[in-house]
């Protein structure tokens, strides 16, 4: 065992509020950060295995010295809180596994001091960053600034969450123009989007378009400062949230559905003004989008959806019941009809433009 390798209590550790595990969500207290692994990081799995196993004490929690608070090691904590304190399991309405075994929680745990969070963060980053617990985007974000911030160079930080150096330039940038617009009063818990996809406004801000929108200067490669949107931009980027997440409270949906194709539309109508004057009066994309795309686009990929979707039906003929579904002769006679007439009606203008 490592010289500074101890053993202590549970009760005397407490749970990380700043975990970066958690990703967006931030604790009023442990209680709280308990709940959020229950919900997302299957503490009934470390439970049973005590229960069936035994504790193991394959690697030491990494404790904050001057804390006591676990920086790794958060689930497994959270796991010997829950088959240790009765009223923190009534209060987070949590059942031990039935079945699983009898073996009790630890009375110590094994654990390594660090002097603070930058201590731990290589080891932390090596085993979830890139290792089977993978963290999300908004973590890895989350932690990679954390770093920057303390003084740690881009090369130590991107090789530690084995990331390119744009790619942790564009998740720790997306951060800080994020904390920018909560404090402007955008609200992550009040979005229309079905779940906050934090990759749809870190890669519309690589867009030069965007950048233009929101008036930050152009500086590829660099880390963006604090509050880089100005004065003159912060409206406009109160008005990217609400396009990319939606605010419920101040009836904004959101337009972007899907990151492809519709955060590409979105960067394009963005470069137009009467693009942009439709989407504000209209709250459509599309609507705004056809401002931006030539109608003769539109026109050739229609008719290529067209086809390709008459040559699926055709494909599937074979399933065609004429008993139950002789209705359907009359929508293919119209849709006959309606390709005759496209038929001729492109032949004449073919025909027109071979006699100029």
């Amino acid at each position: 065992m490592p010289q500074n390798d101890q053993f202590i209590a549970p009760s005397s550790l407490h749970m990380d509020i700043r975990n970066p595990r958690a990703g967006a969500h931030e604790f009023a207290d442990e209680d709280a950060a308990v709940a959020h692994l229950i919900a997302t990081a299957d503490i009934d799995e470390i439970v049973r295995s005590i229960q069936s196993a035994g504790w193991i004490d394959y690697e030491p929690l990494i404790v904050e010295q001057t804390t006591n608070v676990v920086l790794e090691g958060n689930r497994r904590l959270a796991a010997i809180r829950l088959m240790t304190e009765p009223a923190l399991r009534s209060k987070l309405n949590y059942t031990l596994p039935e079945n699983a075994g009898t073996n009790s929680a630890p009375a110590q745990v094994r654990i390594r001091y660090v002097a603070n969070r930058a201590e731990a963060r290589s080891f932390i980053a090596f085993k979830h960053i890139n290792g089977p617990a993978k963290w999300d985007a908004f973590a890895k974000a989350r932690y990679a600034k954390e770093w920057l911030d303390d003084g740690a160079d881009l090369a130590t930080v991107s090789n530690a969450v084995g990331d390119n150096h744009s790619t942790v330039l564009r998740l720790v940038n997306g951060l800080t123009v994020l904390n920018q617009a909560v404090a402007l009063g955008f609200d992550r818990d009040d979005i229309t989007a079905r779940t906050f996809n934090f990759s749809h406004l870190y890669t519309a801000l690589s867009r030069p378009n965007v950048k233009n929108f929101l008036k930050i200067p152009e500086d590829v490669g660099n880390q963006l400062p604090a509050n880089p949107v100005p004065p003159e931009g912060t409206e406009n980027l109160q008005r990217l949230m609400g396009w990319l997440f939606g605010q419920q409270k101040l009836g904004q949906e959101h337009v972007v559905k899907t990151q492809n194709p519709d955060l590409g539309k979105l960067v394009r109508v963005l470069a137009e003004p009467r693009a942009m004057t439709v989407l504000d009066s209209e709250k459509s994309l599309r609507l705004a989008f056809e401002q931006v795309e030539p109608p003769s686009y539109r026109f050739e990929e229609t008719l290529k959806a067209t086809a390709i979707s008459a040559e699926r039906t055709l494909g599937l003929l074979s399933h065609f019941d004429p008993s139950t579904q002789a209705v359907l002769m009359d929508t293919t006679e119209k849709l006959a009809g309606t390709v005759r007439v496209l038929r001729n009606e492109m032949r004449t203008k073919m025909a027109q433009d071979d006699d100029l």
